[in-house]
C-alpha cells in the first residue's frame, strides 16, 4: 500500500515554482477571460500568469501587505493533541545561542510587524508584557511566543506586537455519545485507528529531529515544502469518513481546524495599514498550509516563503 508520508504530487502539479504557469493561474485567467475584454491574446503564455493576475490585484483601493509564516513546535510541552515524547532544554546555553541564530536569520526578512498564536482577546495584557519586557522588567517564559515574537520584535525596535489567535466552536449537527463504539458500528473503526496510528508515528519522527538538529536546520526542515505538503493529511484521512452518508461527524469535527485558521485569517487583515507592511506569523506548523492558501488566494496580501530566509 502506498503511505501519505511523501510528497503529494498533485500538489507540485497545481503549485509549481515562481514564473512558471499553475493551474490555479490558468484558472484564473479563464475566469478572467470572462469577464474582461480582449483575455484571448494571453492563451498559451507559458510565463506571465503572475504578472496578469498581479496588475489585476494592485487595482484595489485597499493596501496589499507581504505575510511569511514561520511554522514552529511549541517549546512548553504537551499542549496540542500529540503529546511530545522529545523535548529540548529551552534555558540552555546551546538553545539560546541557537535561537538567537534563527532570530538573526528572520531579521532578514524584515518584518515591520510581529503576528503571534496569542489570543486576540489578550490584546492588552500581551502588549503590557512585551513593553516590560522592552524596559528590561520581565523575564521571558519558555513559550516560543516569548523566546522567539517578543525577542525578535525588540530586537527590531518594534513599538507593539499582535496576538492573532483565536479558537472556533465546536458544533456538531448529530451528537455521538461514544465515538468509538459509532465507527466500529460503522464499519470504520480499523481505518480510523490505522491513520491514527500512522500519523502518530510521523510526528514522533518529525519531533524527534530537533534533539539531532540546530534549531536553525530543524526550522529548516519544518518549514520545507515537502514538509509543508504533508502536514495537512492526517486532517483528510481516517476520522473524517466517520459518518459519510448519515451524521458526518468527522468532516464536522475536523470544520473546527479549518474554522478557527478562518478567524485567524480575520485577524490579520486587521493588521494591515499601508503597502510597506511585512508582518511575519510565528505560529504552530500544523496551521501553516491552511493559512498559507488563505494567503495565497487572498487580495489583500503577499505571501512570502519563509524558507529561504531559514538557508
Amino acid at each position: 500500500m502506498s503511505q501519505p508520508w511523501r510528497l503529494n504530487w498533485k500538489r507540485e502539479v497545481l503549485y509549481q515554482a515562481n514564473g512558471t504557469t499553475t493551474l490555479r493561474n490558468v484558472l484564473s485567467i479563464a475566469i478572467l477571460c470572462l469577464v474582461f475584454a480582449g483575455c484571448s491574446q494571453k492563451e498559451g503564455r507559458e510565463e506571465g500568469n503572475d504578472e496578469v493576475l498581479q496588475t489585476e490585484r494592485t487595482e484595489i483601493e485597499y493596501p496589499i501587505a507581504e505575510v511569511a509564516i514561520l511554522g514552529t513546535f511549541h517549546f512548553q510541552s504537551n499542549v496540542d493533541a500529540y503529546k511530545r515524547k522529545y523535548h529540548v532544554d529551552i534555558s540552555s546555553e546551546k538553545t539560546q545561542k541557537e535561537i538567537q541564530e534563527l532570530l538573526d536569520h528572520l531579521k532578514a526578512f524584515q518584518p515591520t510587524k510581529i503576528a503571534l498564536e496569542a489570543p486576540i482577546s489578550k490584546q492588552e495584557r500581551l502588549d503590557s508584557l512585551y513593553q516590560e519586557y522592552r524596559k528590561g522588567n520581565f523575564e521571558l517564559p519558555v513559550p516560543e511566543m516569548y523566546q522567539l515574537g517578543f525577542r525578535l520584535a525588540e530586537q527590531l525596535e518594534h513599538p507593539h506586537i499582535y496576538g492573532v489567535d483565536t479558537q472556533a466552536p465546536f458544533h456538531m449537527e448529530t451528537r455521538v455519545a461514544d465515538w468509538d463504539q459509532y465507527a466500529k458500528e460503522t464499519g470504520l473503526y480499523d481505518k480510523w485507528k490505522y491513520f491514527d496510528a500512522y500519523f502518530r508515528e510521523k510526528y514522533a519522527m518529525s519531533d524527534s529531529l530537533k534533539t539531532t538538529m540546530s534549531l536553525l536546520h530543524y526550522y529548516s526542515f519544518l518549514n520545507s515544502k515537502e514538509v509543508e505538503d504533508v502536514s495537512g493529511q492526517d486532517k483528510l484521512n481516517g476520522m473524517i469518513q466517520l459518518g459519510a452518508g448519515d451524521t458526518y461527524i468527522g468532516a464536522d469535527g475536523i470544520t473546527k481546524d479549518f474554522r478557527r485558521n478562518l478567524r485567524i485569517y480575520t485577524n490579520m487583515l486587521s493588521l494591515i495599514e499601508s503597502d510597506d507592511d511585512r508582518i511575519l506569523m510565528i505560529y504552530g506548523s500544523s496551521h501553516k498550509r491552511i493559512l498559507r492558501r488563505f494567503f495565497e488566494d487572498s487580495m489583500e496580501f503577499t505571501y512570502v516563503d519563509i524558507s529561504p530566509y531559514l538557508e
